[in-house]
């Protein structure tokens, strides 16, 4: 598999880890956000649910407190007068919002009504009479006063059991001898208008422990006081206390529907976000109240918080970030490789030091030029292992050179093999910069030149030999120019015109031109070509007429430590003719 491709595989998995932990995290922050708001919207609930009970406690008591006032003083002493100045002191719009009053209404039975309406005329409510919601043939249950009677005076002589629902209130709280609220009604006050409301009411008794016979209960029943509420003016002060909520209120009744009593959610929340609702019960006497609340603004809730949407943007950015340099260390980790390799593999002793001189590689073939493993010599300094001490002034001198940016090339030196060995290199050494040009330190490459010396010295040898023999003998390149020519080929191939030297001609320079074609086929081509050649040919020698029959011997000779080869022709005279014959 391409290295390559591998890399990216690597980073690409770092990077959608990395990603995938970064949203996961946001998810579970966010979860946890909205796991904390919702919690705190339903502590909200809970109190702003207490809030409402302890109000409608509030008038509970007030109710229970009237009504035990009546029971003490008793209901002759009960004038005009005095429940107006009760009332006043209660201070009702600032201490029970939404009251529309306080009222007291009397039971009366019917053959005592003529005797009710005398006895509240001579009270002073001279015009004070009996009014009927609906026909009604039962005991009366008259609003005998009702206060502040200004607001009120509609109310005034209502016969509230001339109608089912404030009737069957009023049993309701008789029975229970309790607290006891109306189903929704239109307030006689509020007719005109159509306000709904409700009515919360009191049983008053003569005594003030009533009796658990229901009928002798009835018979100790004095009446009800009241208070009739507007339900918008109830809630008003309550909902004002939190901007941020709406409410529904809905009357729930055994075996029937829930009565939808009080409304203020905006119509597109309760059909776009009907998730967004929470419910809570209230309790109001006989009657049980569902609240359900609506965030006023539920499509504020964005899909994510944006401090946490910034930092899962950031972990993705930083998991891409993180990807890139895995990559980029993956990357450089091959590079490196592959240098070491490189550096590894080089037919050439390769050495790296830093300024100091200390050694950070050492591959294998100066391990096998020097005999020393690199694990030993790592972080030494060379002049302690192969330099010789006659060399140590000058190699000090090249450092400085190669320190001022200079790189110097096969240079002759010598160094010495742990066998203590003198070995004769050819050296290379050039400074190491950073990427801020920095000199960091030096490369030094060697190349072995004790066998190519030896070479030398055999071909200095040979050539001396082939000065002083007899036969003639030219040595010829790739490109078949003379490279050698002994003076017996200088005669033999030049005759009485000898020219002192024929290095740097083409041999076939010499030849006319009706014989060069078969000199080349003959004996050029079959020594370049099959490597040796032996052969009679009719040389023609300048300044006579006649060719002087030759024999020519070739072959060629490869020194690969010198990466040349050379073409070797030697011939003599003969007086035979000879068969060629090409090897």
């Amino acid at each position: 598999m391409d290295q390559s491709f591998t890399n990216w595989a690597y980073a690409t998995l770092v990077g959608v880890l990395g990603a995938s932990l970064c949203i996961a995290m946001g998810f579970h922050l966010q979860r946890n956000a909205e796991a904390t708001e919702a919690l705190a919207f339903e502590h909200l609930l809970d109190r702003r649910t207490a809030d409402l009970q302890h109000t409608v406690n509030e008038y509970k008591q007030n109710l229970q407190n009237t009504a035990s006032l009546i029971t003490a003083f008793g209901q002759d002493e009960l004038t005009p007068e005095r429940f107006r100045n009760y009332v006043n002191s209660l201070n009702l719009r600032k201490e029970f919002p939404g009251a529309l009053g306080l009222a007291f209404a009397r039971k009366v039975p019917l053959d005592k009504e003529a005797e009710f309406i005398q006895e509240m005329r001579m009270k002073g409510l001279r015009d004070f009479q009996i009014r009927f919601i609906s026909p009604s043939s039962q005991d009366r249950f008259v609003m005998q006063y009702i206060e502040p009677i200004e607001e009120n005076h509609s109310a005034q002589g209502l016969d509230l059991g001339s109608e089912n629902v404030r009737r069957e209130n009023c049993l309701s709280a008789f029975s229970r001898a309790d607290l006891s609220v109306s189903k929704p009604i239109t307030m006689i006050q509020n007719a005109h208008v159509g306000r709904l409301g409700f009515t919360m009411l009191m049983p008053v008794f003569n005594k003030a422990v009533p009796s658990s016979d229901l009928g002798a209960r009835y018979e100790e029943l004095v009446g009800w006081v009241s208070f009739p509420i507007s339900i918008d003016r109830f809630l008003k002060a309550w909902l004002a206390q939190d901007q941020t909520l709406q409410l529904r209120i809905s009357v729930l009744e055994e075996k029937q529907t829930p009565a939808l009593f009080f409304d203020n959610v905006e119509p597109q929340n309760v059909t776009l976000y009907p998730h967004a609702a929470a419910s809570r019960d209230l309790q109001l006497g006989n009657r049980r109240w569902r609240l359900e609340f609506w965030p006023s603004q539920p499509d504020n809730n964005t899909p994510m918080n944006p401090v946490y949407l910034a930092l899962t943007l950031l972990g993705i950015a930083l998991s891409g970030l993180a990807a890139y340099q895995v990559k980029r260390t993956l990357d450089r980790r091959d590079e490196l490789r592959l240098h070491k390799q490189l550096v590894n593999n080089s037919s050439e002793a390769l050495i790296a030091e830093d300024t100091r001189g200390r050694i950070l590689v050492w591959n294998h073939a100066a391990e096998e030029l020097f005999g020393l493993d690199s694990a030993s010599v790592l972080y030494d300094q060379e002049q302690n292992l192969t330099i010789p001490d006659e060399l140590l002034t000058s190699e000090k001198r090249l450092h400085e050179r190669a320190a001022q940016g200079e790189t110097l090339k096969n240079i002759q030196t010598l160094r010495i093999s742990d066998s203590a060995k003198r070995i004769h290199l050819r050296m290379n050494l050039a400074p190491i910069y950073s990427h801020n040009r920095k000199l960091v330190g030096y490369t030094k490459s060697f190349r072995d030149e004790t066998e190519a010396r030896m070479v030398w010295k055999d071909i200095h040898s040979l050539e001396e030999l082939i000065a002083h023999a007899p036969d003639g003998v030219i040595t010829l390149d790739r490109s078949r120019k003379i490279k050698l020519a002994n003076p017996a080929a200088l005669l033999l191939l030049q005759g009485a015109n000898v020219k002192s030297t024929l290095i740097g001609q083409q041999l076939t320079e010499l030849l006319a031109p009706d014989v060069l074609l078969e000199f080349e086929n003959e004996v050029l081509n079959p020594l370049y070509k099959n490597s040796r050649v032996q052969v009679v040919f009719n040389w023609p020698a300048p300044g006579h007429v006649e060719h002087m029959p030759l024999f020519f011997r070739g072959f060629a000779l490869t020194y690969p430590e010198l990466g040349e080869s050379i073409w070797a022709l030697r011939f003599e005279k003969t007086n035979k003719p000879y068969t060629p014959s090409y090897d």
